[in-house]
């Protein structure tokens, strides 16, 4: 088992967990926990192998790079 785990500090955690919520998925490959945290947005993903995990991340941290976009943006 994989273990990742990623602290993000944002302006408003919280709006970004419910950005990202819709896409919070746990399949056979991995598990995936998002929750926010005096000021940052915590993620814990647990995979079943190396190519599962880099996948989980780099999607994750596509979305809030895109989740912090719109941030600045506002």
């Amino acid at each position: 088992m994989i273990k990742a785990e990623f602290s993000i500090k944002l302006e408003n955690p919280k709006q970004a967990y419910e950005a990202l919520k819709p896409d919070l998925e746990n399949t056979d490959r991995f598990k995936v926990k998002v929750f926010p945290k005096k000021g940052e947005l915590y993620i814990q993903i647990e995979a079943k192998d190396l190519t599962a995990a880099r996948a989980a991340i780099n999607s994750y941290l596509r979305l809030i790079n895109t989740v912090k976009e719109v941030e600045e943006i506002e």
